[in-house]
């Protein structure tokens, strides 16, 4: 059976062989699923509970025990009507933005660790050194071997990186590559902060967000690259060496 359709209405790969067991097994626990679909019970819970959410799986609750069910394959139809009906909404306000925006402003979102990827490699494809304030060590955490091997081209590109740490951010390994400068913010104010800021090439900046799943928000202007490069090589100025 061709599943391919049911990636573009937005299910996983993972969440199809959920679904595709429930089917098959009609009414079932958790644990009957995970083993028809070859699946981690771990796993299999959490992609119920999303299925559930979109609306295609349901639940009973019988002898403190919660058995799942598949909602009809027609319901799946409703899942693109839902798609194309919030593109409709969004695309009068899309076409706004695209008529009032300034050609030298571009401000686009990245999320989850594609997205990571994406911007952790344009770092290195503008050959310039770049800039963070505030570290939070997310990077190679999320990303483990990935970022290793990335910082290995980083390196090898001879891109350094100037960062500055707030006082509980001076344990990562990550921050003893070479090619890496290092002070620590003297301004408290900024200690309670919990997201970076990234200003890079000649007219980029990123915002990092405090969110369970990597965001981030790139704004691409020179004015506002000049804007953040002047306030970190103030705090640079006024910050202290790492011992």
């Amino acid at each position: 059976m061709d599943t391919s359709i049911l990636n573009e209405l937005g299910l996983t790969n993972t969440e199809i062989k959920v679904y595709l067991a429930l089917l098959k097994l009609g009414q079932s626990s958790a644990p009957n699923i995970s083993r028809e679909a070859n699946v981690e019970r771990a796993v299999t819970y959490h992609i119920l509970e999303k299925l559930v959410r979109k609306g295609i799986v349901s639940y009973i609750n019988k002898e403190n025990k919660r058995f799942f069910s598949a909602s009809e394959p027609n319901k799946l139809g409703d899942l693109l009507k839902e798609k194309e009906e919030a593109l409709n909404v969004l695309i009068p306000d899309l076409n706004s933005l695209r008529q009032t925006s300034s050609p030298d402003l571009k401000v686009e979102v990245f999320s989850g660790k594609e997205g990571l990827k994406t911007v952790l490699n344009d770092f290195i494809s503008e050959k310039k050194d770049y800039y963070i304030i505030g570290y939070t060590g997310r990077s190679p955490e999320t990303l483990g071997f990935w970022f290793e091997h990335w910082n290995k081209r980083r390196i090898k590109n001879k891109v350094k990186r100037y960062i500055l740490l707030r006082e509980g951010d001076k344990e990562s390994p990550a921050l003893h590559a070479h090619l890496t400068y290092l002070k620590v913010l003297s301004d408290k104010s900024l200690e309670r902060s919990t997201n970076s800021i990234v200003i890079y090439g000649s007219n980029k900046v990123v915002l990092f967000l405090p969110l369970k799943e990597f965001a981030c928000i790139r704004i691409t202007n020179k004015e506002v690259h000049k804007s953040y490069k002047e306030y970190f090589d103030l705090l640079w100025k006024e910050s202290k060496p790492l011992k």
